[in-house]
């Protein structure tokens, strides 16, 4: 008798130690598939507006080709320091000057091409990463390289002030080290006559480009994150850019039939 009193206690703590040591973790194990599940729901649904978003871009730009144009004229994907000597020269010889000395080289201070996000400002892949356990997407922020194009020209004050003015709002990304209108030697006769028509003027300035990079993921880039450009930071550049240089083309050299 007494033993059939302690079954109903004995089975009512095996059950207790089955629910606790079996069918507890299965119901943890369950609700973290779910949260799995929702991730990946979300993260489906970040993709397909993305996927939406890219599309309408694209639409944007076909709708904007002269500003797009614009962008890659005033930040190119490469050197294209052609340009920038053909625009010295050519407004140069517009302003009625003349051109003693050209250099270009890098800046020997070389700024890193990439650079990190700080962990507050990174993009997160949410959900997926969360419930997966996965580490977050950084993305890179592109970094303008430069080079350094110094010149020197030769006039009157007017015109090399007038040049410089010229220069300085060109379709380039440019950032001046400096520019100077002087007196040199040449410009003082033997008698000690200061010829103003004859002054030195000197121009130095970093001028960007900015090399492509490729993006690990798309998934949370701001970029991708709306449908449309916003062209009004590009609109009130284009209106400060007061000098647009005609490409300088090549003309036919020497016989088309070296043997004729």
């Amino acid at each position: 008798m007494r033993l059939k009193v302690l079954i109903v206690p004995f089975l009512v703590v095996m059950i207790l130690v089955l629910g606790i040591g079996y069918i507890k973790p299965d119901l943890e194990t369950i609700q973290m598939k779910k949260a799995e599940i929702i991730a990946k729901d979300s993260l489906v649904t970040n993709i397909d507006t993305i996927l939406g978003n890219i599309g309408s871009l694209n639409t944007s730009l076909d709708a904007a080709q002269d500003s797009e144009a614009f962008a890659y004229r005033y930040l190119p994907e490469t050197l294209d320091q052609d340009r920038v000597i053909d625009a010295f020269n050519f407004l140069a010889t517009q302003s009625g000057l003349n051109i003693t000395e050209m250099d270009l080289k890098q800046p020997s201070a070389v700024v890193r091409e990439e650079a990190l996000l700080t962990p507050s400002e990174s993009t997160f892949v949410t959900g997926a990463n969360a419930a997966l356990g996965s580490a977050p997407t950084i993305t890179p922020v592109a970094v303008a390289k430069t080079f350094i194009l110094t010149g020197s020209v030769r006039g009157s004050y007017e015109n090399i002030k007038a040049f410089f003015d010229r220069l300085a709002h060109i379709e380039r990304f440019q950032k001046a080290r400096l520019f100077s209108i002087g007196v040199d030697s040449q410009s003082i006769s033997p008698e000690g006559v200061v010829n103003t028509s004859d002054l030195k003027g000197t121009f130095a300035a970093d001028f960007g480009y900015l090399p492509m990079k490729p993006a690990v993921s798309a998934i949370n880039l701001p970029v991708f994150s709306r449908s449309k450009f916003d062209f009004s930071s590009l609109n009130t550049l284009t209106s400060r850019i007061a000098n647009s240089v005609p490409v300088l083309e090549k003309g036919q050299t020497g016989k088309p039939n070296p043997f004729q």
